[in-house]
């Protein structure tokens, strides 16, 4: 796996709550990690909105509605810069939200994206409509999303759930990056599914070697195993319990006739969550033999 790097940080602004508490929590990232900030605002083409109903009607922006918003833009990165002394520039485009954000990302090198997200419950949950689902689910590189609910910035306790899968190891080193960055303690949080004597005893090795591995690091940790059906509601609930910040997870995806979608895990996290959750893609490799974290 390559090295885990934040020099360029990209934040989509709607001028929301949420997205002006995400700017907050980039701007202090980007200070510790000395990185730069790209501030973006997609204004959504208007005629997409009528082109079932009035497919011949087209409606563009007008010129200074564009204008007023990269002023206010400026006016954001201009708070930034004096605050944080963090460099910032922006970018105002139009267009489909979604795809900009995935655009901009792949043209700038963005090696975070910090968004706002309001959560989903109920019936729509199971149908990632919003924009910032989509662009965990298929961003290559890793999304923090903050609710509203998020305390203060900064992250002294990170919660590390571990399962069996494949690739759940692969987020160590993210977690001991921004351990070592923002002088946190680690809480690995080992998640079993199974009561079988010698799974547990394997799944307790692997625990055993992150364990090892963080230490090694010079990163404070704390452990503990958890069995149970739903891991994701186990998650949530130590999380409360260790006054975790931050927890780091892996997404999950499946192809799916109308596209990909989050696995069930990373989609309860990341719409219960009441800290923020920095979601990263998981790596593929033919290499059996690859370390890794």
């Amino acid at each position: 796996m390559k090295p885990f790097k934040i020099q360029k940080i990209l934040i989509p602004i709607d001028f929301s709550e949420t997205s002006m508490l995400a700017i907050e929590h980039a701007a202090f990232t980007a200070q510790l990690f000395k990185a730069d900030l790209v501030l973006l605002h997609v204004v959504e083409k208007l005629w997409e909105q009528f082109s079932i109903i009035q497919p011949e009607i087209r409606i563009a922006p007008p010129d200074d509605f564009i204008n007023t918003l990269e002023k206010k833009l400026e006016e954001l990165a201009g708070t930034i810069r004096a605050k944080y002394g963090v460099n910032s520039t922006c970018i105002t485009t139009d267009g489909n939200i979604f795809n900009e954000i995935l655009s901009i990302t792949e043209e700038h090198d963005i090696d975070m994206v910090v968004m706002g997200t309001h959560g989903i419950s109920g019936v729509a949950e199971f149908f990632i409509g919003s924009n910032t689902f989509k662009v965990v689910t298929l961003s290559d590189c890793p999304v923090l999303s903050v609710q509203s609910t998020t305390g203060r910035v900064g992250y002294k306790n990170i919660l590390l759930p571990i399962d069996d899968s494949a690739h759940s190891r692969q987020k160590v080193n993210q977690a001991i990056v921004l351990a070592k960055h923002f002088v946190s303690k680690i809480h690995i949080v080992g998640l079993a599914d199974s009561s079988d004597v010698l799974d547990l005893k394997k799944f307790e090795i692997k625990l055993d070697q992150i364990e090892e591995y963080i230490k090694k690091c010079g990163i404070e940790s704390t452990r503990k195993t958890l069995n149970g059906n739903n891991q994701a509601k186990m998650t949530l609930d130590y999380s409360g319990s260790v006054n975790a910040d931050l927890v780091v997870i892996m997404t999950d995806q499946d192809e799916n006739i109308t596209g990909r979608f989050l696995g069930s895990y990373a989609q309860q996290i990341v719409n219960h969550s009441k800290i923020p959750v920095l979601s990263i893609q998981p790596v593929i490799s033919s290499n059996p033999w690859v370390h890794p974290y």
